[in-house]
């Protein structure tokens, strides 16, 4: 591979293990997923649509492997692949990718996304850190929550358009200062 796009590679590889561990694939998985979308993006370089969004164009190819995966796995994801879902995720990333201009961009909307996530109450902010952030499957954080799997589900779903709604709030506000 070329220098500059390992340079991109790198500059994106944390935004594209953070979308994969949020379709549910753990730290291992989602660094194995990394490795292979980043290789299909380099191979299928010249299919870019140059002046897009870099950052969408390699969550599609992330989301279609991590899809992949679980198909040739023939195992149930450990969260939900429902498309509404899905959409929610690509919507938060897609509010993270807007005005990509300082060089600490990441860590910001990181900070971002910490604050909103701690504005969620304490019931949806657990299950999203047991799924998320311990790597925990639906029915592992049911049991540890003494909730069911449906339950857990559905506080991820609440939990996601909430985050979107304040990321996208938040961002705005950014950007309206500048």
């Amino acid at each position: 591979m070329d220098q500059s796009f390992n340079i991109l590679a790198s500059e994106y590889r944390p935004m594209i293990v953070a979308y994969l561990r949020s379709l549910g694939a753990d730290a291992h998985l989602a660094e194995d997923l990394a490795q292979e979308t980043f290789l299909a993006a380099y191979q299928s370089l010249d299919s870019f649509d140059e002046g897009g969004n870099l950052g969408a164009w390699l969550r599609g190819i992330a989301r279609n492997k991590t899809l992949m995966h679980w198909r040739a796995a023939a195992a149930r994801p450990p969260l939900s692949t429902d498309a509404r879902c899905v959409e929610g995720i690509d919507e938060v990333f897609e509010a993270m990718d807007r005005q990509k201009e300082e060089s600490d961009w990441w860590e910001d909307r990181r900070e971002i996304l910490r604050q909103c996530i701690a504005q969620l109450s304490s019931s949806l902010r657990r299950a999203i850190e047991r799924v998320y952030s311990e790597g925990e499957t639906l029915d592992e954080a049911a049991a540890t929550l003494s909730s069911t799997r449906l339950a857990i589900g559905q506080r991820l779903s609440r939990a996601r358009n909430q985050i979107r709604q304040c990321v996208t709030l938040k961002l705005n506000s950014v950007n309206n200062h500048d």
